[in-house]
């Protein structure tokens, strides 16, 4: 909370500013470098506002973690290198979204309430399908013509491993094809 008070004064001082210019009917140039301020301004402020307030689900997401951690140990321990069996997805970002909806379990929530936390359109819609790629039912649709997710349930869907794992060897760039190959063949066994 103490991050959005010390940025309060800035967001004032950015829409005053945006005000005036359109009080004043300023030219385009100096119109759209005052609504850039502001929007910017509002993007760091309000995601701050939002970091402070959201409802911790710490437990939850860590029980979560624990669980795809100890399944794909128990599916892939014995035949896959651990950088391969490690789950992806642990940024602040992905609790926090994860946070937000379940929060809301059950209930629809707007992407552009989910679009504070990443501070951009493309980065949130990114995080949420990569949160339904660890096995959790976030679940699209639109609202009222409005973009929303909603997490169904904290029960994972365990079929995902597989995909976590195939999509974890095939992004390590640091191995040669005939090795990544190998352990692909692992998981098609």
């Amino acid at each position: 909370m103490e991050k959005w008070l010390r940025q309060r004064p800035e967001l004032v001082d950015a829409y005053s500013e945006l005000v005036e210019q359109l009080k004043n009917s300023a030219s385009h140039q100096d119109l759209l470098d005052a609504y850039l301020t502001a929007k910017r301004a509002s993007a760091v402020a309000f995601q701050s506002l939002l970091r402070a307030n959201i409802p911790k689900q710490e437990t939850a997401w860590h029980t979560i973690r624990h669980t795809l951690e100890y399944e794909m140990d128990r599916e892939y321990g014995r035949v896959l290198p651990d950088w391969a069996t490690k789950i992806p997805y642990s940024s602040r970002t992905h609790q926090e979204l994860f946070s937000l909806l379940a929060d809301r379990l059950g209930e629809p929530v707007p992407a552009d309430y989910l679009r504070v936390i990443t501070a951009d359109a493309v980065h949130a819609e990114r995080r949420v399908r990569e949160l339904r790629e660890l096995g959790l039912p976030v679940i699209p649709a639109k609202v009222a013509d409005s973009d929303t997710y909603t997490l169904r349930s904290l029960e994972l869907d365990k079929s995902y491993i597989h995909s976590i794992a195939r999509n974890t060897i095939k992004a390590n760039k640091n191995i040669p094809d005939s090795e990544r190959q190998r352990l692909l063949s692992f998981l098609q066994a």
